[in-house]
């Protein structure tokens, strides 16, 4: 089974009063989209907004459902405000969407994959990745049959790209002269009609589904 992911995050250093300062990445919010049709959206109450950049404030957090909503607001903002999880519910629902059920083992509570073979997607997403796994914990605790990789789909458009013919964009765009990478993917973005165009761009669930839209395209050239 195919899953699409995308998260929104914070990026920074925290300079301690002694010693050297350290890197941290905090998630904001995760979407996933699987090849199923289900969709799974959710917003961490454990980040802060004050660690931030302006850029992260204005694209990202300004586009936030309230969090803190009443019995007087509308069902809509009632629903949406539900997407606000801790981090600890959110990894419960992650298992539950990727297919996983809790089981006894007698020591404690452990996990059971039902589906064993897990493939996960990600646009750039090399930081992506890294989130989702921490949620787990460590490397080495990922559960039972979960992928120890993600799959870029920015590799390999780009290799799909670099892979097409000068001939190809002769036919299709009309163009007479030899063509650089970039020049390629710019005509394959803005002029394939096919191409995926991005709605609602750092919403994390709808850039999820973006990634799978994308990943259908690839399937085409």
């Amino acid at each position: 089974m195919k899953y699409f992911i995308d998260f929104e995050f914070i990026e920074g250093f925290h300079k301690p009063m002694i010693g050297r300062k350290r890197h941290f990445i905090d998630m904001i919010s995760v979407g996933i989209a699987c090849e199923d049709g289900r969709e799974y959206y959710a917003i961490s109450t454990e980040f802060n907004p004050k660690n931030a950049n302006e850029w992260v404030k204005n694209n990202v957090i300004s586009k936030l459902p309230d969090r803190y909503v009443d019995i007087m607001d509308s069902p809509n903002r009632r629903m949406q405000a539900m997407a606000w999880k801790p981090n600890k519910v959110i990894l419960r629902d992650i298992y539950d969407f990727f297919g996983y059920a809790p089981f006894d083992t007698g020591f404690g509570s452990d996990w059971l994959g039902a589906d064993q073979d897990i493939q996960v997607y990600g646009y750039y997403a090399d930081y992506d990745w890294v989130l989702l796994c921490s949620l787990f914990g460590r490397m080495m605790d990922l559960p039972d049959a979960f992928p120890m990789h993600c799959i870029d789909l920015k590799q390999i458009l780009d290799e799909k790209v670099g892979n097409l013919n000068n001939s190809d964009f002769f036919t299709e765009f009309h163009k007479t002269e030899p063509l650089s990478f970039r020049d390629k993917l710019e005509l394959v973005k803005t002029k394939n009609t096919k191409y995926p165009k991005q709605v609602n761009e750092h919403n994390a669930l709808a850039d999820a589904k973006w990634n799978y839209e994308l990943y259908k395209f690839l399937q085409t050239i």
